[in-house]
């Protein structure tokens, strides 16, 4: 009978997976993406933006990775887990919940396991109530007086809430588990640039996104309210990520002054899931970062793209999430592309200054 009761549950689990997946698709419909790409989508010219089939490699891993990361079983877990009567009354329904539905995984949480998770691997996940802010040192060279004396008060403050991912050509691969990957590289290159060209700019490198994964963005908002609180004359927030497409083994760039750069997608919070007053703010701050580049330097910001969910940028009203470069961007692509947009970050704050 137990046995019967069990397949049941099963089969219950299964339809309502399909339910839910259904329903997410359906509110996950975002039909406010970026007009440098599509403002009405027809029918005959989706083969302009959708990626060739041929160029995707998808092999049995990346295949497991992927139906992991949207099974309600797995949970979006990264290895198999034994299915006992505890994982089934209590982790499964948490875990079904937060990898179907990416509103609760931002949701405010204090939980007994992150505190557990944060004891048990202090080396490699510093606790958010005692993060230090740990700014990028100003350098001396070339700091042009006329922008320190316009910008004195504007403040810039970077974190990587995906502090593993890197880029697969120089070091080998996508992500790594419990360290920083060389995202963290690429945010405090661009903290670095900012300081050279008079603006006072810093790097958090606080680790989000381990020991749980998921938990990556309820840990990064502790990062970021402690930004707000701790100075009011923040001017802007930026978390860096990078991109990536499952099986894709190619990167874009663009050639900016003969040399080759990574491109630049601007994500924008909006309220279609979650109180966000700010979003519309976020997105105007968001545009005149595209329009700023686009004189500059055309192609290196490839689009600003709404998605549904906060992603912590309700704090301020210029947080945004850079996607620097794809996983199979080199490190010099990204690196470069930060420098560019460090130039285009200046411009845009010595107008509002102005």
């Amino acid at each position: 009978m137990h046995k019967q009761n069990f397949f049941s549950f099963l089969k219950s689990i299964f339809f309502m997976q399909i339910f839910i997946i259904a329903l997410v698709l359906g509110l996950s419909m975002d039909l406010s993406i970026d007009r440098t790409h599509f403002s009405v989508f027809t029918a005959w010219d989706t083969n302009k933006y959708l990626l060739d089939i041929s160029g995707i490699r998808i092999d049995k891993n990346v295949a497991a990775g992927l139906f992991r990361g949207v099974n309600v079983l797995m949970g979006g877990e990264n290895s198999e887990e034994y299915l006992t009567a505890e994982y089934f009354s209590n982790k499964m329904p948490e875990k079904m919940m937060r990898s179907n539905i990416q509103a609760l995984a931002m949701e405010t949480r204090n939980t007994n396991v992150s505190r557990e998770n944060r004891e048990a691997f202090p080396e490699a996940f510093n606790n958010l109530a005692e993060t230090e802010f740990k700014d990028v040192k100003k350098t001396e060279k070339n700091v042009p007086t006329n922008n320190s004396r316009i910008l004195e008060d504007v403040r810039v403050k970077f974190y990587c809430t995906h502090s593993g991912e890197s880029y697969i050509p120089d070091s080998g691969q996508a992500r790594t588990e419990g360290r920083r990957g060389l995202i963290n590289n690429i945010a405090a290159h661009i903290a670095n640039e900012l300081n050279n060209k008079g603006i006072e700019a810093g790097f958090i490198d606080t680790i989000h996104d381990f020991p749980e994964y998921n938990q990556s963005y309820t840990n990064s908002r502790e990062t970021v309210k402690m930004i707000t609180e701790s100075d009011e004359r923040i001017s802007a927030i930026f978390d860096v990520h990078r991109d990536s497409i499952p099986g894709l083994e190619t990167a874009k760039t663009v050639k900016i002054d003969d040399k080759t750069s990574a491109q630049i997608l601007i994500i924008v919070g909006t309220d279609q899931r979650k109180s966000h007053p700010k979003w519309r703010e976020n997105m105007a701050f968001a545009g005149s970062l595209y329009e700023t580049a686009e004189k500059m330097y055309p192609g290196l910001i490839k689009g600003v793209r709404t998605k549904a969910g906060t992603y912590n940028q309700e704090f301020h009203n210029h947080a945004l999430l850079l996607e620097i470069g794809s996983d199979y961007n080199s490190l010099s692509e990204a690196k470069y592309a930060g420098e560019l947009f460090a130039d285009v970050l200046l411009e845009v704050l010595k107008e509002e200054v102005k």
